[in-house]
């Protein structure tokens, strides 16, 4: 049994279409990688999935039970979890802070303030933050509150994690830091779906792909035989890869 499994979901907005008829499974352990052109529908689709948004039509389908009429927090509690591509900590406060809110909710939350900020400060050293986490999150880099989001998300104790666009705006550097940090969480028994413009992400992380065109689901498949699909190619990648 596959540990999401997403059933014809549709939405729309007024006249717009955002999300037509998609239909994929993740299994556990996997990471699935989840790209398209912009507005092709995969925030929407991630929005779904965690309840921010209810589809028009469909089914979400997380550790056998249908969870797309459950409220945000609901879903969170049965184990998923997630970023934005807007980074989203609160600024005024330390990153320890910020990771201890999400070791608050989620899962398994922590049975004190103690054993939360025990655990916010181990996972902030597993993301390589442990150094930071008494700064204000308004006073670090870009690169920094990805990692602090990443934490706090991962506070949660998630069963699967929904990564929306983690690398934009980072350096090629931090990329490939970014990259390693993705493969260490999967070892960690979280199993992932990554939306990422970036193509050598792609291609490095992903088990396999699910690309999305105007809504609708166009190809999936391992990511060498997805970045070499002639459609793929014409409505996303461009020539550099025919």
């Amino acid at each position: 049994m596959p540990l999401l499994k997403v059933e014809g979901l549709s939405k729309s907005f007024g006249g717009l279409q955002a999300v037509s008829g998609v239909s994929f499974q993740v299994a556990e352990g996997e990471i699935l990688g989840l790209i398209g052109p912009n507005g092709s529908g995969k925030t929407t689709l991630l929005n779904l999935i965690t309840g921010c948004l209810k589809p028009n039509a469909g089914a979400i389908w997380f550790d056998g039970e249908n969870i797309v009429n459950l409220p945000c927090h609901q879903i969170c509690r049965r184990g998923i979890a997630r970023t934005f591509q807007l980074t989203k900590p609160f600024l005024n406060i330390t990153a320890l802070q910020n990771v201890m809110v999400g070791r608050m909710y989620g899962r398994q939350p922590a049975s004190s303030m103690k054993a939360a900020e025990e655990e916010a400060l181990a996972l902030l050293e597993r993301v390589g933050m442990g150094d930071k986490a008494h700064t204000l999150v308004k006073d670090l880099s870009l690169m920094q509150r990805k990692k602090v989001e990443l934490a706090r998300a991962l506070a949660a104790k998630p069963k699967m994690l929904l990564l929306d666009e983690m690398m934009a705006g980072l350096n090629p550097a931090e990329v490939d830091d970014a990259m390693h940090l993705i493969r260490e969480i999967r070892s960690w028994n979280v199993t992932l779906i990554v939306v990422e413009h970036i193509v050598k992400a792609i291609l490095g992380l992903c088990d396999r792909v699910v690309v999305l065109n105007m809504g609708e689901k166009i190809a999936e498949g391992t990511p060498q035989a997805v970045v070499h699909d002639p459609h793929v190619i014409e409505v996303y990648l461009g020539k550099v890869y025919a």
